[in-house]
């Protein structure tokens, strides 16, 4: 949720310490192997790295993404094939993603930051305006954290959706995976869904995904929320395939009344299968 998968960044981890006594260790002390890793990264990737530092700065304060024009007007380059070329870069090496929402065409396509460490650097590390060293730990289950837990578990997932589609046992079916969200007005409430995915099989699910220590427990206020966004994705495409919901969380969940709100649900292990 940190690193990603960058083995160099793996390799420096030191058994002996907690995870957090590592990030501090080597993101926040002063002489931290990857306080700096920001800018020698981009410098060592790309020739003129600070359009692409631009891109990805402005795509790290919103969270959903941008779509190209968007994009453009915010990191103040001209819509040309010059930001192309930068897109197409920053997505082949895995910073960025490329996606529609239901009935948008390619062209207006949303782009979305995905790098775990670089979302991680504009959340934490250039925050850091104490230069506290132990920066990581101190903030350990405070807001801050735990808000950055639930949004870097969401990102794991998307990065993980061919395992997801292995789970559910529809690794051969083809599909169109994607988040979702629709504006509320005076007469509805909106609606955010984590993750869709539109199956051939005329089967939609909607993935709703929480990060936790310890099994996830399903509340009235969930179910309430879940039974919401559905009619909401219902209304706003109007679609006639059925509907499944599915959970999504690192523990699996603790059996309650409101457990089979949720017609099934993915932990962190099939994620790494």
């Amino acid at each position: 949720m940190v690193m990603g998968g960058i083995p160099y960044y793996w390799s420096l981890l030191d058994l002996r310490y907690s995870a957090a006594q590592n990030i501090d260790k080597l993101f926040f002390n002063h002489n931290g192997r990857l306080r700096y890793e920001f800018n020698d990264l981009y410098d060592s990737l790309f020739k003129n790295p600070d359009g692409y530092i631009n891109i990805v700065s402005a795509l790290g304060k919103i969270r959903r993404g941008m779509t190209r024009e968007e994009l453009s007007q915010t990191a103040k380059i001209d819509n040309n094939g010059r930001l192309t070329r930068m897109l197409d870069d920053l997505e082949a090496c895995g910073f960025i993603r490329r996606y529609k929402q239901y009935g948008i065409k390619r062209n207006n396509a949303i782009f979305q930051l995905t790098d775990n460490y670089t979302l991680f650097y504009y959340l934490f590390i250039r925050k850091n305006e104490r230069d506290d060293e132990n920066f990581w730990t101190l903030n350990l289950n405070k807001p801050l954290f735990n808000a950055w837990s639930g949004l870097a578990f969401e990102r794991i997932c998307f990065q993980h959706t061919q395992q997801i589609k292995q789970a559910l046992g529809i690794a051969g079916v083809s599909t169109v995976v994607y988040p979702w969200s629709t504006k509320g007005n005076e007469e509805n409430e909106g609606a955010q869904i984590d993750m869709v995915i539109d199956r051939a099989d005329q089967v939609i699910d909607l993935l709703e995904m929480k990060f936790s220590t310890d099994k996830y427990e399903i509340t009235k206020k969930d179910d309430e929320s879940l039974r919401h966004k559905i009619s909401a994705f219902r209304d706003a495409t109007q679609t006639a395939k059925a509907i499944h919901t599915i959970l999504v969380t690192t523990q699996g969940i603790k059996e309650g009344m409101y457990r089979f709100s949720v017609q099934n649900v993915i932990t962190a292990d099939d994620l790494f299968k």
